[in-house]
């Protein structure tokens, strides 16, 4: 079996600040790794391949959306940025984003151990995630995730209370922003409101599919699965 190549090694020195570990997962246009920092504690490093990103992801100053997103949001049912970056590599431009480690799992991986949840921890969860929309949805300039589905909410198992994290803000939108900007390819269908389909985002689609969500805790399998 041929194995995958990536673009970082461990051992690799990134801007002198950060050492990598250990290889995380793959995406289209980007790979997450687990690194090492001055004081030795670990982080998420997010690598974005300029190359594989669609024009929707980069700001009217050609900054990759994502990380400007990253860099508004403080919240402690939100993913945590703590630095970011861009390095020239083999002829090819990249930037990365350093996020705090979330000691945890997503929600797909407890559910493919458990099918469903009782409806106290279900609720629980959901209550989390909204929590994290609510403080998003009330900026100045809000933001969309786009995105809510069990696979970008992670269950932070440090403390003695798991806390629902919403992670990966790649689908992510500020709601000034015109629908011509809205990247929909890749989208899981089962989560997105019937306006999404049509490029559509608003905090109502939002709340479509956190219920989707709901409804995947409770019964095992999304809505119109």
């Amino acid at each position: 079996m041929k194995s995958v190549k990536h673009i970082l090694s461990k051992g690799q020195s990134i801007d002198e600040k950060y050492k990598v570990t250990f290889f995380l997962k793959k995406g289209s246009y980007a790979e997450s790794y687990r690194v090492k920092d001055h004081e030795g504690k670990t982080k998420l490093l997010k690598l974005f391949a300029y190359s594989k990103l669609h024009r929707t992801q980069f700001d009217r100053n050609g900054d990759i959306l994502e990380i400007r997103v990253l860099k508004t949001i403080k919240h402690p049912n939100l993913v945590k940025y703590c630095d970011s970056g861009g390095f020239l590599l083999n002829g090819q431009k990249y930037a990365y984003a350093i996020l705090d480690f979330i000691s945890g799992e997503t929600l797909a991986d407890k559910m493919k151990r458990e099918q469903t949840f009782n409806p106290y921890e279900a609720t629980d969860i959901i209550l989390g995630v909204l929590n994290g929309l609510n403080y998003l949805h009330s900026l100045d300039n809000p933001i969309i995730h786009n995105d809510i589905t069990n696979l970008n909410v992670m269950l932070d198992l440090s403390g003695k209370v798991a806390i629902p994290k919403i992670i990966d803000f790649g689908y992510a939108r500020f709601l000034s922003q015109s629908n011509k900007d809205f990247l929909k390819e890749g989208l899981n269908p089962f989560y997105q409101a019937n306006e999404a389909f049509n490029k559509i985002f608003s905090v109502q689609s939002e709340i479509f599919s956190v219920g989707a969500l709901y409804y995947h805790l409770l019964e095992g399998l999304p809505p119109w699965f």
